[in-house]
């Protein structure tokens, strides 16, 4: 992971905390190692970014199946913000894939 002083993660690393305002590119991709009918959202100030959201499949039974979900945004971000990335929806048996291919976060700072 690469450090900036812009930015600070918690140490479990599941939320990050923007100390400098200003336009930031965040994206995101995760992957399962079993396809699932779940969804992904960015989560900007404990609210879900619109933009970000790929919606979990709610058919039933379900008809799209996924293992890999990704997202990107441009937004304005104050300093003291957070931004955390959630599954939510069917969550029932979800693993990712091992390492850092399993789910990665990055928040860039643009101006």
């Amino acid at each position: 992971m690469r450090k900036s002083s812009d930015i600070k993660s918690t140490p479990t690393g599941t939320q990050l905390t923007v100390n400098t305002p200003g336009r930031y590119l965040i994206s995101y991709n995760v992957n399962t190692s079993v396809p699932s009918n779940a969804g992904t959202r960015l989560m900007i100030n404990g609210k879900a970014d619109p933009a970000s959201v790929i919606a979990p499949s709610i058919a039933v039974p379900p008809t799209v199946l996924k293992s890999h979900f990704s997202a990107e945004i441009i937004v304005d971000l104050t300093a003291g913000s957070t931004v955390s990335l959630q599954m939510f929806g069917p969550l029932a048996n979800i693993t990712l894939l091992p390492g850092s291919g399993g789910a990665n976060l990055s928040v860039i700072r643009l101006s």
